[in-house]
């Protein structure tokens, strides 16, 4: 199962950070990857506007979910994320992540106790 984070409003740099702060993690390193959208008639180059994380057995999506929640709170500024997995998604930000953060931790470990989405 994959796990697609985007930063609504954020620019390249936002992401960018974002990857970096998760490729730090052990448990995540060699999974996080940024995807390109196609390059647009009136733009210079393609923007990595999502990363993808790769998550297996072994309690990836946890640390994926406590990782995020760790750098939302470490940002100076309103950061929103969004993270998407299978049929759900759950939008995070500076404000709401620690009513949040149980939410996208059952999402990121694949529990089927959740609707379709949130």
């Amino acid at each position: 199962m994959d796990a697609r984070i985007e930063i609504p409003g954020g620019n390249g740099e936002d992401l960018r950070a974002l990857r970096e702060w998760l490729s730090g993690e052990d448990e995540l390193r060699g999974r996080v990857r940024g995807v390109r959208q196609p390059i647009g008639d009136t733009e210079l180059g393609a923007v990595t506007d999502v990363l993808t994380v790769a998550l297996a057995t072994g309690g990836a999506g946890s640390v994926l979910a406590s990782s995020l929640v760790t750098w939302l709170k470490t940002r100076q500024t309103s950061a929103k994320i969004t993270v998407k997995s299978a049929r759900r998604s759950v939008t995070l930000d500076i404000r709401t992540v620690e009513d949040v953060a149980p939410l996208l931790e059952q999402i990121l470990s694949g529990s089927s106790e959740l609707g379709d989405e949130h």
